[in-house]
């Protein structure tokens, strides 16, 4: 199953809907939401099957990305730190606890780096 993760995320966000869709039963919504939000669920498992599909027909997954400069991982821990500060002052400063890690973690990988080191 490592080769076709990419199904298992999408499906699993089918189901999650899917659960999503049963909680909105029990607490008895209008009739016009089961059918849009189940919609949505049918949708969801189609484009797994697709992804599934696809993944079996194309090449293998790769296991090791390069990148071009030993910091550039640092860049999207860094970016989802940043806005998490920004909304902090929007939304409260409980998301302060969130940014420091991500801020630590994009200046660990700005330090040490994510590329092989040269033999």
């Amino acid at each position: 199953m490592k080769r076709h993760l990419s199904f298992v995320v999408v499906a699993g966000w089918g189901l999650l809907n899917a659960l999503l869709l049963t909680v909105l039963m029990v607490y008895g919504e209008n009739t016009m939401v089961y059918w849009l939000w189940g919609s949505v669920v049918v949708v969801l498992e189609l484009a797994a099957l697709l992804v599934l599909v696809s993944s079996r027909t194309g090449p293998d997954q790769h296991v090791r990305y390069r990148v071009p400069d030993r910091s550039a991982g640092a860049v999207a821990p860094a970016a989802f730190g940043f806005l998490l500060v920004a909304l902090s002052f929007i939304y409260g400063w409980w998301l302060l606890a969130l940014a420091g890690p991500l801020l630590l973690v994009a200046a660990a990988l700005a330090v040490r780096g994510t590329t092989a080191r040269e033999e």
